[in-house]
């Protein structure tokens, strides 16, 4: 099955080495994850864990968004938005855990691109997961300083020997219990939003009890506080704009992500309908109705596909500061509808399936489990209401919400 030619993309110049690259991965992914997902599954903490240190090391993808100066790929600047995001969505289709830790990974460099010289710090030939903290609910009966509507719950300092940075009870995006740096949205003294990047190993990082979620179960996550945590001068980024674009490049490479979870579903709903019949004669896919729930699937999947590829082309062509609100807006807008799409296409894919649906040997729950994890992220915990107003004030000059 080519995927490639069922579900078309808006075309881009990608060159030879992003199709080799992707071609790459995917020939990894089907060998070492998708054709041996029984024992995969029966075995996945350290499969997971193995896999995942050769798809950064062995593949080269931890180096993918490193410049070519320190041997990375130089795949670290908005042209080559469309090969991450293609990337991201052959890892989703194998694993949406190993998808998500390396989308965090990219959207910092690709953030900093608002100001390169600063963006060394997010750049290691390791493997050195980053957990992102984002503003989001805040405290019952507490004021603090708002991002766009939602709270910022991390304070930054600066003092003589570098910063100080405090904020309480956080919610990473994902992996906070297992990062090796934290990339937290955080004010500063001066009520500017800014980006702190702070090591694992710094004094003052206390962690919660690791947190029992639906999907993404190989990132494992906690609640973070900061307390007097001690970081360099030039860990802190202060470029109007980069929270924004920090918010922007992850919608579009979870969407990726969620994306390559659903084509996954895609498959094994394909191979699913060729052997079943409807009392005992015809097969199920030539009922009109079952085959009215087989083209939700596909179509769900390939606006996807699709409106990822624009926004991908939205975020490349946009780079300057001047146009951080639109990538903002835009990035939000979509990235909320490519979650839902791809939830929808998994939702009517398993009420055909039925029970085999949701049994473990077809891997289509763990898809459901994991995109309802990304969602949950990306749209969950009253963030959809901000995103609305975010597309509201962009669309209608909005000023009082």
């Amino acid at each position: 099955m080519n995927l490639d030619e069922l579900f078309l993309a808006p075309g881009r110049p990608g060159g030879d080495d992003e199709g080799n690259v992707v071609a790459l991965v995917r020939q990894f992914t089907e060998k070492e994850i998708l054709g041996k997902r029984l024992d995969y599954l029966n075995d996945y903490p350290r499969l997971f864990q193995d896999r995942l240190q050769k798809l950064a090391h062995d593949i080269g993808l931890q180096r993918l968004a490193m410049t070519e100066e320190d041997g990375g790929f130089g795949w670290c600047l908005p042209e080559h938005a469309g090969g991450v995001l293609e990337v991201l969505t052959e890892v989703g289709r194998a694993d949406a855990s190993a998808g998500v830790l390396f989308s965090m990974n990219y959207a910092l460099p690709f953030s900093a691109t608002l100001d390169r010289d600063q963006a060394a710090p997010f750049l290691s030939d390791r493997l050195a997961l980053t957990s992102v903290i984002l503003p989001g609910p805040g405290f019952a009966g507490e004021i603090s300083p708002l991002f766009h509507g939602r709270s910022v719950l991390a304070r930054v300092r600066r003092t003589d020997a570098g910063a100080v940075l405090n904020g309480r009870t956080m919610r990473p995006l994902a992996g906070g219990f297992m990062a090796d740096q934290y990339a937290a949205v955080c004010t500063d003294d001066d009520g500017r939003t800014c980006l702190a990047l702070v090591p694992g190993s710094a004094k003052g990082i206390v962690k919660g009890p690791a947190l029992l979620t639906t999907g993404l179960n190989a990132c494992t996550n906690c609640d973070i506080t900061f307390e007097n945590v001690q970081i360099h001068a030039g860990n802190v980024f202060s470029t109007p704009g980069i929270a924004e674009a920090l918010s922007s490049w992850l919608s579009l490479f979870l969407g990726g992500v969620s994306l390559g979870a659903g084509l996954n579903l895609f498959e094994i709903l394909s191979t699913w309908c060729e052997t079943r019949v409807i009392k005992g004669s015809g097969l199920l896919k030539e009922n009109p109705l079952c085959a009215a729930v087989l083209a939700d699937v596909a179509e769900e999947l390939a606006v996807t596909k699709l409106l990822l590829g624009n926004l991908a082309d939205i975020l490349s062509s946009a780079g300057g500061r001047q146009d951080t609100a639109r990538m903002f807006a835009y990035a939000g807008m979509i990235g909320a509808r490519v979650q839902q799409s791809v939830m929808k296409a998994i939702n009517r894919g398993l009420e055909l399936m039925g029970s085999a649906g949701y049994a473990k040997e077809w891997h289509a729950e763990k898809h459901w489990r994991d995109v309802k994890t990304i969602q949950s992220l990306l749209c969950g915990m009253g963030a959809e209401a901000p995103t609305k107003m975010d597309t509201a004030r962009f669309f209608f000059a909005c000023s009082q919400i």
